[in-house]
């Protein structure tokens, strides 16, 4: 590692902070993260019965106390109120187990191999200790009590690095350096900001379908547009955390749809195509039922004509139900969905959110893929060339696609790297290329 250019994780990150952190990162925490960093860089490269391990740690200054003391931001009902944001599991304090080392990340690392599962780590008795596992629920627009002190540093391959704080990353080390952060976008911002490009795409793929939602009230359940993003976003959340690789691509509405399901390795009849649609429309009717419920009508009505209260809450309680359940079914389909991008070649979704095919295979013509431009703002303002050949053939396919379906939206992520979207607007002859950050899996 005394290469020029070359530096240990732990340095690379404290460097980093000093120069990037928007808030300034006191000593002492700089000290310990670079302890973290290089713990969590060279578990990464041991093996555990014969597979590479994965660490992901979340190290709080107060230990597990503290990470059960972060707390949500959620809507119940209607109602703003606080959850736990970690789910967690004790360990004893044996020093065989509780040790922070990187043997002892090596054993336990299987144990936190599930989506935003993490071993907890944080100082004991004067020293650095595993203190149990824990789960975050997922994360919501509203900013977590106490999750600033919270880092995750993750592993997703070896010799990887990546560091989150408040489910952004902050920090990313590969093949000995940091990884500059160029122009990525959140992926959430690239499909709920309204300025952004791809999101107003979408929106006009899914007009009809935003139309037929029902309206519900912005603060407590999220916009139409929301709900059609956040489908969206689940379906590539989940494409990224296969670790797989994988390519979906959304078609405008001027597309054939059956000459998309004749070449795709596993088509989808029209009618279970639209499931997806339906369960969207089932959950927003429920949470709209929920939020705008007919018992809050009752308050504006006399004594005489307004129901019992416990029929009041008979409603509350079948609405609350239904919309559980419908969102469980919901959310059960788009994991269904998203695993369909393990198949190779590209899952394939038409407009209103139909999904067309799976397998469909994307030939790139003898010239090669077309020039991409890396976009330098969410509105989509072109900047440099991206050399989008130094990527396998499943980027130059979606490069191929975007350019060959004006409007199309096209997410590909590669087995080892981060998420990335092309789109070339209508009208315009330059496919634009965002590199995504994730929040923390």
């Amino acid at each position: 590692m005394d290469e020029p250019g070359l530096q240990y994780p732990g340095e690379a990150l404290r460097s980093w902070l000093r120069q990037f952190a928007k808030t300034p990162v006191a000593e002492p925490t700089l000290r310990l993260l670079v302890v973290l960093a290089d713990t969590v860089f060279f578990a990464s490269l041991g093996r555990e019965e014969g597979e590479a391990t994965r660490v992901r740690i979340a190290y709080h200054a107060q230990g597990l106390p503290g990470l059960q003391a972060v707390r949500e931001t959620v809507f119940i009902g209607g109602v703003r109120g606080h959850r736990k944001a970690w789910e967690t599991l004790p360990l004893e304090p044996k020093s065989s187990i509780t040790d922070f080392s990187v043997e002892a990340l090596v054993k336990l690392a299987p144990a936190a191999h599930l989506p935003r599962t993490a071993v907890v780590v944080g100082p004991r008795d004067g020293k650095l200790r595993i203190q149990g596992l824990a789960r975050r629920v997922e994360y919501t627009e509203f900013h977590a009590e106490g999750e600033e002190d919270v880092f995750i540093l993750h592993a997703p391959e070896p010799g990887h690095l990546v560091v989150s704080t408040q489910g952004r990353e902050v920090f990313r080390y590969e093949q000995g350096a940091p990884v500059p952060p160029g122009r990525r976008v959140a992926l959430h911002d690239l499909l709920f900001h309204e300025d952004s490009m791809v999101r107003s795409a979408l929106m006009e793929h899914c007009a009809t379908l935003v139309e037929s939602l029902p309206k519900v009230q912005p603060l407590m359940g999220g916009n139409r547009e929301w709900y059609v993003s956040n489908a969206v976003h689940g379906l590539i959340r989940k494409m990224a955390a296969l670790h797989h690789g994988g390519l979906i691509a959304f078609l405008p509405k001027q597309h054939d749809l059956d000459r998309f399901r004749t070449r795709g390795k596993y088509s989808l009849p029209s009618e279970q195509g639209s499931l997806l649609r339906e369960r969207l429309q089932r959950f927003v009717q429920a949470r709209a039922e929920l939020i705008n419920g007919a018992w809050r009508a009752e308050s504006g009505k006399s004594a005489s004509e307004a129901e019992p209260p416990e029929d009041r809450e008979l409603k509350k309680a079948a609405a609350e139900h239904d919309d559980k359940a419908t969102e469980s079914d919901f959310q059960a389909l788009v994991e269904s969905i998203g695993q369909l991008t393990a198949v190779d070649n590209a899952l394939v979704l038409g407009p209103e959110l139909e999904v067309v095919c799976a397998g469909y295979q994307i030939a790139i013509p003898r010239s090669g893929p077309p020039q991409v431009f890396e976009a330098r703002t969410l509105h989509g303002r072109p900047g440099p060339h991206y050399p989008i050949s130094q990527h396998g053939s499943r980027h130059r396919a979606a490069a191929v696609f975007a350019n060959q379906h004006s409007g199309a939206i096209v997410f590909v992520a590669s087995q080892d790297g981060p998420v990335r979207c092309l789109h070339r607007p209508p009208g315009k002859k330059k496919v634009l290329l965002w590199s995504l950050l994730l929040t923390e899996d």
